[in-house]
């Protein structure tokens, strides 16, 4: 069994510190898409800050390029090796765009320019920049969903709790968990993508 899979010795998943980007990537692969935002949650400010630089801060396009990684990273899960560093997969795929970007711009990219990937758990000066302008946003946006909804997902992406025990805590089927998370999901990036 592979070590993304490993799972505890009572059967169970991993406790949230063992829950590596590999194990989210092997669940993606799996045909759980939830796993995307998890992968999203930890990678997303590490990419726009990567892009960023590349781009010269082309705000708009790094935010564009960002959600094209994290698509093709859905499109294109099944062709990820096994063994090989996820942080390392996307920061392909963003260098990839990147420079797929500034070709289309007619700038020609230099083969000595690299792409060596920051560490993704360094944080970058351009992470704080309107950082409590996120968590305003996302907490106002908690508060658009209904306290069913919210209850879920806090559970789920919050305290990182399984849609199992999610559906027993909260009496309901684990399909109606999923779609819930999808639903709530649907609406938080409805209402923090309108937002300036």
């Amino acid at each position: 069994m592979s070590a993304s899979l490993a799972l505890t010795a009572d059967g169970g998943v991993p406790p949230a510190e063992e829950r590596t980007p590999e194990y989210w990537m092997t669940q993606l692969k799996a045909g759980q898409e939830e796993a995307l935002a998890h992968l999203m949650a930890r990678f997303e400010r590490p990419l726009f800050a990567f892009l960023h630089r590349r781009l010269q801060g082309e705000a708009g396009v790094v935010q564009e390029l960002a959600q094209e990684v994290f698509l093709k990273c859905l499109q294109h899960c099944h062709r990820f090796e096994e063994g090989r560093p996820v942080a390392a997969w996307l920061f392909t795929l963003a260098a990839n765009a990147a420079t797929d970007h500034l070709r289309r711009r007619g700038r020609e990219v230099s083969p000595s320019e690299t792409f060596d990937a920051p560490d993704p758990h360094q944080p970058s000066p351009w992470e704080s920049v309107d950082q409590s302008r996120r968590i305003q946003a996302l907490h106002g946006a908690l508060e658009g969903l209904t306290p069913r909804q919210r209850s879920m997902v806090l559970a789920y992406y919050v305290h990182e709790h399984p849609v199992k025990r999610i559906a027993l805590d909260l009496g309901c089927a684990e399909g109606t968990v999923k779609a819930t998370l999808f639903q709530s999901l649907q609406k938080l990036r409805k209402t923090l993508g309108s937002l300036p």
